[in-house]
């Protein structure tokens, strides 16, 4: 009887024995690792090798944390919201508040991006941006240029409200604007704009405009019904120096119909050293 008794007991500390060896892992495993622990790192190793990065330019809305973006290709706009995501400039850890108009910054993101325009970048890792003059952001003489032209045409558009009721779209031509606007820059403009005053964006010469069905009438009677022209364009002597400062020549054009157009031209900006194109001098209207 003796042997019977002891038998299943000593099955019961085998027992034990085995589910205090199982559990022992699995409280290891919930413990949060160490800031700098081999885990945390692989982790990152593993974001970063299942995300994709844009290398784009901020356009607009560094001051409000939802980034107008534009990318290295023609139709590569997009909206990206700082709400939730990392940012660094120059390799540390900072507020998006820090973040510029003008600046060029590389965006980490997962996930699948909208084909709407512009694109919506939902899930964002980080941004990386970079100070003004630093190798990585060495500014240049067109440092915001972007912000420039925003402020010309919101301008015009105000000494121009005369000839802008009833609008609905607007076409912003920058394809002969002084400068080294990409594409897409140019397109993030002009939806930059339009959103702002709650209209279609369209980025059409006024050839294009006309080849395309949105004038009426003929050459000489030549109107835009719902429509207007905004254009920005180089004057003939486009840039030059004024104490060896950068300087930028260039007329503006807000355009409605043959007899409904306001026109500055020779206007003049100069860039500041290390700083952005922040005003400049209006022409006259030669009419």
């Amino acid at each position: 009887m003796k042997r019977n008794i002891w038998v299943p007991v000593l099955l019961c500390m085998v027992l034990l024995t085995g589910c205090a060896a199982t559990e022992k892992p699995d409280e290891a495993a919930a413990q949060p690792p160490e800031t700098g622990s081999t885990r945390a790192e692989t982790h990152d190793v593993l974001i970063r090798h299942e995300a994709e990065t844009l290398n784009a330019l901020i356009v607009n809305g560094a001051e409000t944390g939802k980034l107008l973006l534009a990318g290295e290709g023609a139709g590569e706009v997009y909206i990206l919201d700082l709400e939730d995501a990392i940012v660094y400039l120059d390799g540390k850890r900072a507020d998006a508040a820090q973040l510029e108009d003008g600046m060029t910054v590389e965006v980490v993101y997962e996930g699948e991006v909208s084909t709407s325009m512009p694109a919506q970048i939902d899930q964002i890792d980080a941004v990386s941006a970079w100070s003004r003059g630093t190798e990585k952001n060495p500014s240049g003489t067109f440092y915001d240029l972007c912000g420039l032209y925003l402020k010309v045409l919101n301008d015009l558009w105000d000494e121009g409200v005369a000839y802008t009721a009833d609008v609905r779209c607007v076409s912003v031509d920058l394809s002969d604007a002084p400068g080294e606007l990409s594409p897409a820059a140019k397109q993030a403009v002009a939806w930059s704009f339009a959103s702002a005053h709650g209209m279609e964006a369209l980025t059409l010469r006024k050839e294009e405009l006309a080849a395309q069905g949105y004038l009426s009438g003929g050459a000489n009677t030549r109107k835009w019904k719902d429509g207007v022209l905004l254009c920005i364009s180089a004057d003939e002597w486009a840039e030059g120096e004024t104490y060896a400062l950068p300087v930028i020549k260039f007329s503006a054009t807000l355009w409605r119909a043959n007899t409904q157009r306001l026109t500055w031209a020779g206007c003049t900006a100069m860039w500041p050293e290390l700083g952005s194109w922040s005003d400049y001098s209006r022409g006259e209207d030669p009419s």
